[in-house]
């Protein structure tokens, strides 16, 4: 039997069944809770999208005993102008149907998070170059040196060396990731925290640019000024910018049990429109590049506020 003990074995498990979903879904969010509120005024102005986790009718008034406008496909994704709340205090989204209105049940829907482009011509948008950790070279584990080799690159570093090098040549520890990388990029290791964490990640990419530096505690509005100098930023995240978990690990000599996000993940930041308040990321795992709403960035971001940029 398999243990999923680590944090990126769990993810390494997940990714296959995560990527046909990704494409199924066209890069939308995969919460399952229903879009209701404990709390809130009869009325109020939407901005977000949203898209169906099921096929749903859109009926002509906010509650199922209203007449069905039509059916609408799993997968389609919708642009309310405002939501209501019926008898029982579930939100009701209106939408344009042809040249009617309607509404659907918010229970029907989850907000879309990722996006194909930033919906913003003036957006800060830096032409960071892809590298897939997962193929041709199987590096499972390899998303701190995948995202911090795009961000060298981009500034035009690290360019004659390959992927499988720049993993290679990383400072590796047994167990402690603020001091290397703890066990191997390539495979897992029960109960070993793999991962680098910034500082000795800033150390290593020294060797290539004396531009790199750890921001860690940066605020989200110091990442979108680097990035509008030009600068990309490596940061730590989460998988699928899901809700932080936290879990405690030992990691050696930095502590027997260290309290750590357990759905880590690293990519690269390049980019963000304060018009459509989203942010551009190229992430390694297997996906590209894309961009993701602000609000499910930030979480993901805030949780540990770990970065390095490349100036």
């Amino acid at each position: 039997m398999l243990l999923t003990t680590t944090r990126k074995y769990t993810k390494l498990l997940s990714i296959t069944a995560l990527s046909s979903a990704l494409v199924a879904a066209s890069f939308t969010d995969f919460t399952t809770q229903p879009l209701t509120s404990q709390a809130a005024s009869s009325e109020e102005k939407v901005s977000n999208e949203y898209v169906l986790k099921t096929a749903g009718n859109v009926r002509s008034g906010v509650g199922t005993k209203y007449k069905v406008l039509t059916t609408l496909k799993k997968g389609t994704t919708i642009k309310p102008t405002v939501r209501k709340k019926d008898t029982q205090k579930t939100y009701w989204y209106k939408i344009k149907v042809g040249s009617k209105y309607g509404w659907i049940s918010g229970t029907l829907l989850t907000k879309k998070y990722i996006y194909k482009s930033s919906g913003d011509k003036d957006a800060i948008s830096l032409d960071v170059p892809y590298i897939n950790q997962m193929k041709p070279l199987y590096a499972p584990f390899g998303c701190e040196g995948a995202s911090l080799q795009q961000a060298l690159q981009f500034k035009g570093y690290a360019k004659e060396i390959s992927y499988k090098n720049f993993l290679n040549n990383m400072p590796k520890t047994k167990q402690n990731p603020y001091k290397g990388f703890a066990g191997s990029p390539f495979y897992a290791i029960d109960g070993v925290f793999q991962s680098i964490f910034p500082n000795p990640l800033a150390n290593y990419g020294k060797k290539y640019s004396s531009t790199v530096k750890d921001i860690t505690g940066a605020s989200t509005k110091e990442l979108r000024t680097e990035l509008a100098a030009g600068h990309p930023i490596v940061v730590y995240v989460t998988l699928d910018f899901s809700k932080p978990k936290w879990t405690n690990w030992n990691m050696g000599s930095a502590g027997k049990n260290v309290k750590m996000v357990d759905n880590l993940h690293v990519t690269t930041l390049a980019g963000y429109s304060s018009k459509t308040k989203r942010y551009k990321v190229v992430d390694p795992n297997n996906k590209g590049i894309y961009w993701v709403n602000e609000y499910e960035f930030e979480r993901a971001y805030n949780a540990l506020k770990y970065a390095v940029v490349v100036r």
